[in-house]
């Protein structure tokens, strides 16, 4: 029976272009309930791309430019080269010049991701901030 509870799992890892290490390492990351550094950089990328684009997109020197346009000129930027390494720091890989219109398309398709259309709505309301709220109300 322990056989079998498996085999579905097996037969999909077995017949796919899978990592194993990367697989390894996001079942480790879900054992116990505990969320490793490799999840929760996983998780806040999308995120953090969906609010940086927007705070972009909002920036009055943009005004006027392609999606594109602002994309690939972050791409290029210092600003990017250290988040991308930061947020890819526990795969260990590292930001490639020679990539520049790899990255910008992956942002882009992850923009256009039917998954980001609640965070869009979210930054376009709060200008690509996330907003904390207060637990007290301030007295004069």
């Amino acid at each position: 029976m322990g056989k079998d509870k498996w085999d579905k799992v097996i037969e999909f890892l077995t017949h796919s272009n899978r990592d194993p290490q990367k697989v390894l390492n996001l079942l480790k990351g879900t054992d116990g309930g505990k969320e490793s550094n490799y999840d929760v950089n996983r998780s806040s990328y999308s995120l953090n791309v969906i609010a940086i684009i927007t705070q972009k997109q909002l920036d009055p020197q943009n005004k006027g430019k392609t999606l594109t346009h602002i994309i690939r000129h972050w791409v290029k930027s210092k600003d990017f080269e250290q988040f991308y390494n930061l947020m890819r720091s526990e795969e260990k890989i590292t930001w490639d010049k020679s990539k520049i219109e790899d990255y910008t398309k992956q942002l882009k398709d992850l923009w256009y991701s039917n998954s980001q259309t609640k965070n869009k709505e979210y930054f376009k309301r709060t200008d690509g901030y996330i907003m904390l709220q207060m637990g007290f109300k301030k007295t004069i």
